[in-house]
């Protein structure tokens, strides 16, 4: 007897080594042997796992799995927010960033284990509004503003197929040799910020790697907002290897963290939010107003 009804949304194409893969029918199997009646859907291009994510909530499942990575994950939450519908996560994708932030196993049998149990915790999500075209994203880790954006413009698919993540370093190295800092303007509570770089944290750790906005939490109504200055390649490396090992530093003058709801950008810079680009300044941002369900250990 099935005692929750799931809809479980996979991307047959997510990840590296996507034929080494238990099929998905077998885990959509091992839900339903443990009480959960699975409506599985596949998608097929760009966007779909929205519009798949949205009507699984009208019509009535409490939970949407998603099998596979962080840009299927972050589709899905476009089409769950501001619904009752909760998000279970089994990772199949290259980083599994946002799962590993919440402590998930990247095991799929373990993770069917802990969608299946059902405990969830309530986290909180950014909005990105585009101010040219008011085209508007839920992100959930975090929003980067300059460099950063400007690496993930430049990562080809092919690569990050193949090496994953080391696609975004092989991008962001090679980038950085020849890059010109542009600064923008931040406006947080009526204060005017220049920068060269922001991130706007929601996560403790961007990329899964690097403790950019430490002081972010995914269960808490605003942000930690990491703003550098700097204007220099060598700086850039030098605050690049101090996130790595212990965290952006905190009493470096050319760094400031500012805690915001709401948060301004204008200037000539690109955006990416959760890993993707979104597209350019100028732009807001600021907490969605709906809470979102995640199923964790």
């Amino acid at each position: 007897m099935f005692t929750r009804k799931a809809t479980l949304i996979s991307n047959p194409k997510t990840g590296r080594y996507a034929s080494r893969r238990r099929p998905i029918q077998e885990l959509a199997s091992d839900l339903e042997s443990r009480g959960i009646a699975v409506d599985l859907k596949l998608t097929s291009g760009p966007g779909e796992a929205t519009a798949i994510a949205s009507r699984a909530a009208r019509n009535g499942s409490s939970d949407v799995i998603v099998a596979g990575g962080d840009g299927t994950i972050n589709e899905a939450i476009q089409g769950l927010a501001g619904t009752k519908a909760r998000l279970a996560i089994i990772p199949r994708g290259t980083g599994n960033v946002l799962a590993r932030e919440l402590g998930l196993p990247l095991d799929a049998a373990q993770a069917v284990e802990v969608a299946a149990k059902g405990k969830s915790r309530k986290i909180y999500l950014g909005l990105a509004v585009d101010e040219t075209n008011h085209v508007s994203r839920h992100f959930v880790l975090m929003a980067g503003i300059g460099l950063d954006a400007s690496v993930v413009r430049g990562v080809q698919p092919s690569l990050k197929k193949r090496i994953g993540r080391g696609a975004f370093w092989l991008s962001g190295l090679s980038h950085l040799a020849s890059w010109n800092p542009r600064p923008f303007t931040l406006e947080i509570d009526g204060v005017a910020y220049q920068a060269t770089f922001a991130a706007i944290g929601k996560a403790p750790r961007y990329g899964g790697d690097l403790a950019i906005t430490p002081g972010a939490r995914l269960d808490e109504r605003e942000f930690e907002v990491c703003i550098i200055q700097a204007t220099s390649r060598l700086r850039y490396l030098h605050l690049l290897s101090h996130a790595m090992r212990a965290g952006m530093p905190r009493n470096n003058p050319e760094v400031q963290f500012v805690k915001a709801v709401t948060v301004k950008a204008h200037g000539d810079a690109h955006v990416q939010i959760d890993g993707e680009l979104f597209g350019h300044l100028p732009m807001r941002f600021e907490i969605a107003p709906h809470s979102l369900e995640v199923i964790v250990p």
